[in-house]
This record gives structure tokens, C-alpha cells and sequence, in this order.
């Protein structure tokens, strides 16, 4: 068994490349970085091959998916489609960590050639995306109808004002700064960045905590995926990216001033992209700043409700994890890299074999969603149900 890890040398790439090594027989850790490559691969053992790799270079993409049995993509979602369009040429199957919505609808247009390959790609699956929407998939199948699907990402938050980051900087600038995707009323419809605040219950130790809304990729497939269900409505909600707030606030300001666009500004007849300036100056900033201190709990929320024998009924499901002391990561870093590592797992060995491309919730359901749940315990990821059902009282 091969498996190909695209951005192996990242942050959530690193943990996904560890957990595989406990089985796999080779791993590629694959990178722009050739020398953090190296580095992310050193002490894994002879079946961790370090490799260089511009994913935006065709003939580069097909050397180093050449003979793979699964690709795992932890690259930017930027690059989402060229590196569906690799592993289409040499026949591998595919995830990726999501497409922050737009790139995500995108790639499910590549769902018929896709399928005439008869290879399988799985869009968004990490935790949010990810077991979010196995969540959703789960709970959706014990109900006749589904009014609303919702999404709560909480964590515990930075207790200082730290502005280093927990995932892509750049994913986070797209979140903070372009317009969330709600389905509301049956319609897709554009809501303000951060939009839409709501004080939410999570597992303790977050307990009550402000949510907003944010550009995600659930929001892009499960309406999809539960129309023949009645779907009204489905958001996706999270806690402040895991800044503290004092910190988030300073972001969303330097987004509303301008600094978060791509597009080149000129001044004094250079020109420059202010993204570019502030993400410079934001590694800098982490460089010399004081370690946040988090206590790197994650509990991932999903709220399926709808009607079940005519009953008015509410299924929520938690996922949830704490730092993981084995691979030194946080919970929430922990949740978003085992899922893909599972399943790729699956992939490789043909155990998950549905040509085309597919939602989380659409590809892991039945027994396959009650094996990856037990695969993410066996790692400390743990799941809850809870179940509220309308009473059906005796008429007079």
C-alpha cells in the first residue's frame, strides 16, 4: 500500500503522515519544501519517503502520484481541482480538507469523468468538513424528513492574544474576510463575514460560547445530499477560528481595512498584495510572541432536525477530542487529521470503492460511518448522541 501526502510537511499534513505510518507500507510525504519534507519525515523509518513536488507542475504531480494507491490532499484548497485533475489522469483516489464552499462545488463537477475512471474522490474530510458531515449523514438516516442541518465548530480558545494560526493563514483570511454560505428557506443565499452570532452549548470544558457564521464546504454538499429529504436550511458555525476573541477582532479589523485582499495595492511605485504584507508581518509576529495557551479542546456539533412517524424530532451528535500526548497536537488539529488518514486506508485497499465524487455524508454511511467512528476512538476522538422527541399526547 502507497500512500501519497500532498503538503506532508504542513501542519495538519505532519499528523496525518505519522498516524499512517502504523500500518502502511509506504508513505510519500510530498512538498514544495523538499528540506521540510526531509525534516517531516526523519525518525518515521524507512517507509517515509521525503519528496519535492510543485502540485501546480503537471509532469511533477504524475511523477509523484505514479503507483500511488490513495492521495491525500492537505495543500491549500486553492489547488483543489489541479490536483483532482492528477490523480484523474493516473487513476488515484482522492480526499482532500475541504474547498472553502465555491472550490468545493467546483469539484463535484468532476463527479462524471470521475466516475467512467471508476475512481473515487471524497471532498472535505477532516473534522469541518469532515465528521461534521458524517454527523449529518448519520443522524439524517433515522428520520423520514430533515428540516435543517446545523454546524457548530467550537474549541477552547487562546487565553492571551496570540495571533499565530492553527491551520492555513490564508484559508483563515478567506474565512474572515469573504461572505459566509447559509441554505435558508430551500436557497443558497451570501451572508456577511461573521455573521449571525450565537452563544452555543458545548461539551465542557468550552460550555457556552460565542459562534458565527463562516465560508465552509458543508454547507456546499448537504443540502444537496438531503434534498429527497426536505432540507430547509444548513450553516455552518464556529468559535472565533481559536483565537481568543481580543485577537480575532484585531484580524477582522485588518480584513475590513483591506489587508486581507490578494489584489496588488501600489505604493511609491511598488506594487504589492496587502495579504502578502500582512502575513509577513503576522509570522513575524509569532515568531517572537508568546506561545498562546489553549487548552486544545475540540467538540464538533451537528444538529439534524426533522420528523420521524409523523413526530416532530431532534438528533445531536458531538464529537469531540483533547490534546493527543502521543502525537503532541491538540484536539482540534488531532480531528482534522485522523479522518482523512482513516480513510485513505480504505481507499488504498478498495474497502471504500464508489467511483465518481462524493460529500463525506453521501460516501461513509451505514456500516462504513459506524467503522470510521470506531477507527477516531481508537485514537481518542470520541462520539455522544443525544435524541429529543415531541410527545404524542392522548386526545380528550
Amino acid at each position: 500500500m502507497r500512500i501519497v501526502v500532498l503538503g506532508g510537511a504542513g501542519i495538519i499534513g505532519q499528523p496525518i503522515v505519522r498516524d499512517l505510518t502504523s500500518d502502511v507500507e509506504e508513505i510519500v510525504v510530498a512538498d514544495m519544501d523538499l528540506d521540510a519534507a526531509k525534516s517531516a519525515a526523519a525518525g518515521l523509518g524507512k517507509s517515509v519517503i521525503a519528496r519535492q513536488v510543485d502540485v501546480t507542475d503537471e509532469d511533477a504531480l504524475d511523477k509523484v502520484l505514479q503507483g500511488a494507491d490513495a492521495c491525500i490532499n492537505s495543500v491549500n484548497y486553492y489547488f483543489n481541482l489541479q490536483v483532482m485533475k492528477g490523480c484523474l489522469r493516473k487513476r488515484v483516489p482522492y480526499i482532500d480538507l475541504g474547498g472553502l464552499f465555491h472550490t468545493t462545488r467546483d469539484q463535484l463537477d468532476l463527479h462524471q469523468p470521475f466516475e467512467e475512471a471508476g475512481v473515487t474522490a471524497i471532498l472535505g474530510l477532516g473534522s469541518c468538513p469532515g465528521v461534521a458531515n458524517v454527523q449529518a449523514g448519520v443522524l439524517a438516516a433515522k428520520l423520514d424528513t430533515v428540516e435543517s442541518v446545523k454546524i457548530y465548530n467550537g474549541g477552547t480558545l487562546d487565553e492571551g492574544e496570540s495571533l499565530a494560526w492553527g491551520y492555513s493563514i490564508d484559508t483563515i483570511l478567506d474565512e474572515i474576510s469573504k461572505p459566509a454560505m447559509i441554505f435558508r428557506d430551500g436557497e443558497f443565499r451570501e451572508m456577511p463575514a461573521l455573521g449571525e452570532e450565537e452563544r452555543y452549548l458545548f461539551l465542557d470544558p468550552i460550555g457556552y460560547a460565542n459562534t458565527h457564521l463562516s465560508l465552509h464546504s458543508e454547507v456546499a454538499t448537504i443540502p444537496l445530499s438531503f434534498a429527497d429529504k426536505g432540507i430547509r436550511e444548513c450553516f455552518f458555525k464556529i468559535t472565533f477560528f481559536g483565537y481568543s476573541e481580543a485577537a480575532l477582532r484585531k484580524i477582522q479589523f485588518l480584513a475590513q481595512l483591506g489587508f486581507a485582499s490578494a489584489e496588488p495595492v501600489e505604493v511609491k511605485g511598488a506594487k504589492m498584495a496587502p495579504r502578502d504584507m500582512l502575513i509577513a508581518l503576522l509570522k513575524q509576529n509569532a515568531a517572537v510572541a508568546i506561545p498562546p495557551k489553549n487548552k486544545g479542546f475540540k467538540d464538533v456539533v451537528t444538529e439534524v432536525r426533522g420528523t420521524k412517524n409523523g413526530k416532530e424530532s431532534l438528533w445531536r451528535m458531538d464529537t469531540w477530542a483533547t490534546p493527543s500526548e502521543r502525537m503532541n497536537i491538540s484536539g482540534g488539529k488531532l480531528m482534522i487529521a485522523i479522518p482523512p488518514a482513516v480513510v485513505a486506508r480504505w481507499l488504498a485497499s478498495r474497502k471504500l470503492d464508489r467511483p465518481g465524487v462524493w460529500a463525506p455524508e453521501v460516501a461513509i454511511s451505514g456500516a462504513l460511518a459506524e467503522s470510521f467512528f470506531e477507527e477516531l476512538s481508537l485514537r481518542g476522538i470520541r462520539s455522544d448522541l443525544t435524541h429529543k422527541e415531541a410527545l404524542s399526547l392522548p386526545s380528550r
